[in-house]
């Protein structure tokens, strides 16, 4: 048995190396191709290589991000520059710790006004730049970067960015004491979460209304939101959330001084990253809270041995604000454990002069109290009783805030409650009058009344019908076309293959049996000439390779014989779709592309299929000259829009075509399952 299970850690280590050179042969390759490559064919291999060492820390990939960037912007692709950007700084701001150098890029790249033209692009990085200001310590900056990350959401349409972002804010509105405000935006949150069964995100806003009723001495209210979220951690297998649970359970006990309770829960959950290695970001927190739950417990020397492993974790290159006020909280806590007053005070003042730049009212408030007990304990009554009065006027201001706030909630609730109780009766009465003084004259008036609805309904039914119905010969009549067109194509490309292709392949044998060269040569050129206007007739890669496939050869193509730089990502999606439909899908996607070679201009385009759980979603874009949408539909000229308009009726899909002059095209197909 010992023998068998050494074999298979030696199997799965030799696996292991054997895909780390297999990434590291790529990412070798990938670069020997930059080296020689020029203009979008280098774009296109950074873009390749940035994706390959993403987030990869030991593969240089900030460095590599910020080169495909350079490019990205020099070939005038904005929006793969904004996409890379809002990746590299969510790198630097939560894998890397250095939100301040995030902060600069962010702050660089909103200085040249460069044109977004992709929303949820630009929302995502808007993301990204407000939690660099949260995490440099600019806590009220951030807040408008989050506002500005919601409304770009919003116009994307996309409800999950929304709410996370909404999140967010909340954990800022938090850490600056606005607890009222902040729970409002967690709970609104948590609607949509709930709603869309995200269990990630539930997890994530029950964690930060946890720590605001905890904050606030709801001890019951902020059991209950930590039960709730280990259960869903358990379920989910969902390690981050779980370590979470147990970090806000042991605040929980420690601001109810149950410091044996707490100092259990914090053993757990670094027994917990002890096992998971890479959530060791997450021990600080754990060290700071058993620190000051030994010295409240009498047991100085353990709190000293985990001083010393969270100081350890301090890195001097890295400006880690949160590590490093965590670290002087638990220092100046263990000076005056050990009567070193003088040490204690120094250490605080230093930490003041750290908080002072900050919104974290609630650890400027802690700083005053340490500081006071610190005079008190050097003698220096005056002094501890100024910091005390600061520490008390600090926590009023937070509570009358939060008591003010909850108020001004619910006294607008119980005013628009009355307002609209009163509102409703009023018109009751108005009602009730109208009907006794007006009852007479609807009698007189209601015959007349009644018969001219009668004769207009009845026209307006008629001309509606006649107007649907003359709509749908129409209709009918153009898919009808398209329908006997395809079938004619196909019908054509088979009698092409099967009949003259069969013959020309004979007569090009023959010329080579009787050795005429130039017959033989004539007969392969024509046949290669019929292929080819067969393949147009009807795509043969559907058949043998699927929609898929088909798709991405056709961009190959296109993107091997012109100029523009083409993108894609296309979810496999064969086999899902009926026959009929995948090739209207497929000749949509082919006459977008022919038009955008033909008219856009076009130095960057994308395609992205991908499959939902209730449609498979069509995005085709381009950063050509554009075109205004409506003139071009009036135009008689315009069939190939025309056509991809009854394409998409025929297979039931919503086609929606987004354009204007100067600022690209986007088009999206939305195909129903």
């Amino acid at each position: 048995m010992k023998k068998l299970l050494f074999g298979i850690l030696i199997t799965h280590s030799l696996c292991l190396f054997s895909q780390q050179d297999s990434l590291q042969l790529k990412i070798d390759n990938l670069q020997k191709k930059i080296n020689v490559s020029k203009g979008v064919d280098k774009l296109y291999l950074l873009d390749t290589l940035t994706q390959l060492t993403k987030y990869n820390r030991n593969q240089k990939y900030d460095s590599i991000a910020k080169v495909t960037i350079s490019n990205a912007i020099a070939l005038d692709a904005v929006n793969l520059a904004t996409k890379h950007l809002g990746e590299l700084l969510y790198y630097q701001n939560n894998r890397i710790g250095k939100p301040k150098e995030a902060l600069e890029l962010f702050k660089d790249f909103l200085e040249k006004n460069r044109p977004v033209t992709d929303t949820l692009i630009l929302a995502k990085l808007y993301l990204e730049g407000a939690d660099a200001h949260l995490n440099s310590g600019l806590d009220h900056e951030s807040l408008s970067w989050y506002d500005k990350t919601m409304t770009l959401a919003l116009k994307a349409k996309d409800s999950s960015l929304y709410a996370k972002t909404k999140g967010y804010k909340a954990f800022a509105l938090t850490k600056m004491g606005d607890f009222a405000t902040a729970s409002q935006e967690y709970q609104k949150a948590l609607t949509v979460f709930i709603k869309r069964k995200d269990t990630s995100n539930i997890i994530r806003i029950r964690g930060g209304l946890s720590i605001i009723y905890g904050q606030n001495n709801f001890y019951e209210e902020c059991q209950k939101e930590l039960d709730a979220i280990e259960n869903l951690a358990k379920a989910s297998n969902n390690i981050p959330a779980y370590l979470i649970s147990l970090g806000n359970k042991a605040t929980n006990y420690y601001g109810q001084k149950k410091y044996k309770e707490s100092i259990e829960v914090n053993k757990k959950k670094l027994q917990l990253i002890e096992k998971h290695p890479r959530f060791k970001s997450m021990e600080s927190s754990s060290f700071k809270m058993l620190i000051l739950s030994y010295i409240r417990t009498d047991s100085l020397a353990q709190a000293k041995t985990m001083l010393k492993k969270l100081e350890a974790k301090i890195n001097p290159s890295d400006a880690d604000f949160d590590l490093k006020r965590k670290y002087s909280e638990a220092l100046a806590e263990v000076y005056l454990a050990e009567k070193k007053y003088t040490h204690a005070k120094n250490t605080a003042i230093d930490l003041f002069e750290m908080l002072k730049t900050t919104s974290n009212y609630s650890a400027i408030m802690d700083n005053n109290n340490l500081l006071s007990r610190i005079e008190e304990k050097l003698g220096n009554t005056g002094k501890s009783l100024e910091y005390y009065k600061k520490y008390t006027s600090i926590k009023d201001s937070i509570e009358s805030v939060q008591k003010v706030n909850a108020l001004a909630y619910y006294q607008t609730l119980y005013e628009t409650e009355k307002r609209d109780f009163k509102i409703a009766t009023q018109q009751n009465e108005i009602t009730l009058l109208d009907q006794k003084n007006k009852v007479k004259q609807q009698w007189l008036l209601f015959g007349g009344i009644s018969l001219l609805v009668v004769f207009t309904m009845i026209y307006l039914v008629r001309r509606q019908k006649f107007i649907r119905s003359k709509k749908q010969l129409q209709e009918q009549f153009s898919q009808g076309l398209i329908n006997e067109q395809e079938k004619e194509r196909t019908r054509l490309a088979r009698e092409l293959h099967d009949s003259v292709g069969q013959k020309l392949m004979l007569l090009s044998k023959n010329g080579s049996v009787l050795g005429d060269k130039n017959a033989k040569a004539l007969a392969g050129n024509t046949l290669e000439e019929l292929r080819s206007i067969s393949r147009s007739l009807y795509p043969p890669a559907l058949e043998s390779l699927g929609l898929s496939k088909a798709i991405e050869s056709l961009i190959n193509e296109i993107d091997a014989n012109t100029t523009t730089f083409f993108t894609h990502e296309i979810t496999p999606i064969d086999h899902t779709l009926p026959r009929e439909t995948t090739l209207h899908v497929y000749r949509i996607i082919q006459e977008t592309l022919s038009n955008m070679i033909k008219h856009a201009e076009a130095k960057v385009a994308s395609v992205t299929v991908s499959k939902k759980e209730k449609s498979i979603e069509v995005v085709i874009t381009d950063n050509g000259k554009g075109f205004l949408v409506e003139e071009q539909l009036k135009k008689h000229s315009s069939l190939g829009m025309k056509t991809l308009i009854e394409r998409a009726k025929i297979i039931h899909s919503k086609l929606n075509i987004v354009s204007d002059l100067d600022k690209g095209t986007k088009i999206q197909l939305s195909i129903p399952l």
